[in-house]
């Protein structure tokens, strides 16, 4: 499914079993994809240096996250990577038994719902990978004559990578916590929703820098040590 769409970038995180001979058997052509695929112990580090994230879902959640079809998901992800050279896009799949949790998913600036039939919407892993992919590639294509033929300029603000965003949302749970702000059992839910508040603004880094300063700021104002 990557390889036949010109991706090639595969990231596993804590798989059961890997290598495994069946996996070998079935990329069928596309070994190489397999054998140079990075194997992480944690989401966060699978997901290091991606400045965009878009988590695949396919059932309602208590917070809403921003939602897109693979077709708008893959334009935005063409635009956001023609714009500077450093960008890293990244698309998460959860297991296929239950998907991505909404622990998961606050590492997304959007979820992408794949619009299957309501009367039987299930698709297997292979088959959501394919038509993600299959979206990526066109939207690629397109993004690239676009450019040949307006030579867009890019601009000098670069995003915000997972890291640094983490970061900041790191940082200002910690702030809200020393306010009592956030000390209760609600807090939870209020992170996640600071969370999707703070993804949909695709920040870059001087914002986070800024938002970072002035967290400190109120670190020393009320007292506490310097994050």
């Amino acid at each position: 499914a990557l390889k036949t769409m010109g991706l090639n970038n595969l990231v596993l995180v804590n798989p059961k079993q890997f290598p495994h001979a069946e996996a070998q058997q079935r990329s069928a052509g596309a070994e190489d994809v397999l054998d140079s695929a990075r194997v992480e112990t944690s989401l966060e580090s699978a997901l290091s240096g991606a400045s965009l994230v878009f988590g695949t879902s396919a059932r309602s959640r208590e917070v809403n996250w921003p939602t897109l079809t693979p077709r708008t998901a893959a334009e935005q992800a063409a635009h956001h990577l023609a714009q500077k050279d450093s960008h890293r896009v990244a698309i998460l799949f959860g297991n296929e038994t239950s998907g991505l949790s909404n622990a998961e998913l606050d590492y997304c600036s959007a979820q992408i719902v794949i619009p299957a039939s309501s009367v039987y919407s299930s698709l297997n892993m292979a088959s959501a990978v394919q038509i993600i992919c299959y979206e990526m590639r066109l939207a690629a294509l397109s993004e690239e004559l676009d450019l040949v033929a307006t030579q867009v300029p890019k601009p000098r603000q670069e995003a915000a990578t997972i890291e640094q965003q983490q970061g900041h949302l790191n940082h200002l749970a910690q702030v809200l916590e020393a306010l009592d702000f956030a000390h209760n059992k609600n807090s939870p839910l209020l992170m996640r929703k600071l969370t999707r508040l703070y993804n949909k603004a695709e920040l870059s880094v001087e914002e986070v820098q800024i938002l970072r300063g002035i967290l400190t700021a109120i670190d020393r104002r009320i007292g506490g040590s310097e994050k």
